[in-house]
């Protein structure tokens, strides 16, 4: 532990479960629980870590229980973990088998190791199949079997194997990362020209899918982004499957490295919104939300994108179908999963922008005022802005005169004050806009609405102008479809 809030971090990283298993381990294991126990508690109370506050608590030994409770908390989660992974059981047999090496018991110490092997090679964990062959040698010399020669050769044959498909993984890895980089600034033809100039090109275009299972999992990923960089979406989407299939085809693996699972569907649902192949994102998101994760990080690493995909998804196409189910859903997933406030923000604002397409005005207003209402989103001043805007509208559409009101002087006082926006700007122009339509006759709105929407359309044409979150295409939607008097959702699908 090298800085002072690093195990206030690591506290607040632990899962519900965690904590309780790392309190019942504490309490049974340690000559002095309650001193470490209570400075546990002490540091899991603390939403903002105050040094000061625990040193008039605890003394001037704090550093030291600071770093004896970081170390304890580490242990206790290997031991959480290691019943549910398979790598920490890898590393565990390798530990015993040294262990009875050390004393003399090499048959014993052979059938660990054989077990470790077996682990290992499910997993397709050429490192530690390397390290596990290396165990084996010595058992071997020692024992000196009749079939001992044939046992040497055939290790040092096994060696080569898993050296070469070590190798040709980092190879894909090197590879991935560089793709990486480039994708990140928005790669050049010159940049094209280096990779193959390195012969990362050619590890995709002259040769078939490795047969070792990791490279080729990097190889489909490496295969998609070089696709995409060269402009050929539908050979990328190809690649993307691959990954997705890969999965399900190495059922060990995904329970293993869960996260990375959900992290390449993600990637794949991520593909198929920016190339509009949206058709191909329920089947996935279904996969994902049946995926069983089996503890909390990962139980809240799938409710955050099956929720900001299905809200993609939603708003994309206008579908109001499910909606109801999805809005409870995500209300419940907030309040129960640790969600950083930015991702929250996104995820309540993307929310009140789906009831808004569908015209469920009312939910709109009260998934909009936990944003306006919460302090804490206030770094976010882009969503902000975006849920002031949208909750005048929606109020609006909702045609209470008391609450109009009140909305209007708060957008008003928030655009002004708070964001002090210029004159002429989208803020103030929808803002006006909408106090315009408020304050007309029934006869004079449609001329209203006309005027909103060439004044947006002047701020959208202005490269100097930087409308939040896409806001001005949403306005603009909106007032086409009351002078069109018809469902805003329909008038955004054939844009």
């Amino acid at each position: 532990m090298k800085h002072k809030e690093d195990l206030h971090q690591l506290i607040q990283a632990m899962s519900k479960s965690e904590k309780r298993y790392f309190t019942l381990d504490a309490q049974k294991s340690s000559r002095r629980p309650s001193k470490y126990l209570e400075l546990f508690q002490a540091i899991n109370e603390m939403a903002e870590y105050d040094e000061g506050k625990l040193r008039k608590k605890f003394g001037r030994n704090l550093p030291y229980d600071k770093s004896y409770l970081y170390e304890a908390i580490l242990r206790s989660m290997r031991d959480y973990r290691s019943s549910k992974s398979k790598a920490a059981r890898i590393r565990e047999l390798l530990l015993d088998a040294k262990y009875l090496y050390e004393r003399g018991l090499y048959l014993q110490c052979e059938e660990r190791l054989r077990d470790a092997r077996q682990a290992a090679g499910a997993l397709g964990d050429h490192l530690a199949l390397l390290e596990i062959n290396k165990e084996r040698r010595n058992v071997i010399w020692d024992l000196k079997r009749r079939s001992f020669r044939e046992e040497v050769h055939e290790l040092i044959t096994e060696k080569e194997a898993h050296l070469e498909a070590v190798g040709e993984e980092f190879q894909y890895l090197d590879m991935l990362y560089e793709l990486l980089l480039k994708n990140i600034k928005g790669a050049a033809r010159s940049e094209e020209e280096e990779l193959r100039q390195k012969g990362y090109t050619s590890l995709i275009e002259e040769r078939s899918a490795p047969e070792s299972i990791h490279a080729r999992r990097r190889y489909f990923q490496c295969a998609a982004l070089l696709s995409q960089m060269k402009g050929d979406p539908e050979k990328a989407f190809d690649y993307y499957e691959k990954v997705v299939e890969w999965w399900e085809e190495n059922e060990d693996y995904r329970q293993e490295e869960f996260y990375r699972y959900v992290v390449d569907l993600a990637n794949f649902l991520s593909f198929c919104y920016t190339n509009r192949k949206l058709e191909y994102m329920p089947p996935i998101l279904d996969r994902l939300q049946n995926s069983n994760p089996k503890n909390f990080h990962d139980q809240q690493t799938v409710f955050q994108n099956v929720s900001t995909f299905k809200l993609i998804y939603h708003i994309n196409l206008g579908i109001a179908t499910g909606i109801n189910e999805l809005v409870e859903s995500i209300d419940k997933g907030i309040q129960k999963f640790q969600i950083n406030i930015v991702s929250q923000a996104v995820l309540i604002f993307n929310t009140a922008i789906l009831l808004f397409i569908v015209e469920q005005f009312e939910p709109c207003r009260y998934w909009l005022l936990k944003i306006i209402k919460g302090e804490r989103f206030s770094e976010r001043k882009d969503i902000k802005t975006g849920a002031f805007l949208l909750y005048l509208i929606a109020v609006y559409e909702i045609d209470e005169v008391d609450q109009l009101e009140s909305a209007y002087r708060s957008a008003y006082r928030y655009v002004h004050k708070e964001l002090s926006a210029p004159r002429g700007s989208f803020e103030r122009v929808l803002t006006s806009g909408v106090k315009r339509l408020m304050d007309a006759t029934p006869g004079k709105k449609r001329d209203i609405l006309r005027k909103l929407q060439d004044k947006i359309r002047e701020i959208k044409n202005d490269p100097a102008q930087r409308v939040p979150l896409g806001l001005d295409d949403l306005a603009l939607f909106w007032a086409s479809s009351r002078l069109e008097s018809r469902p805003l959702a329909s008038v955004m699908k054939e844009a």
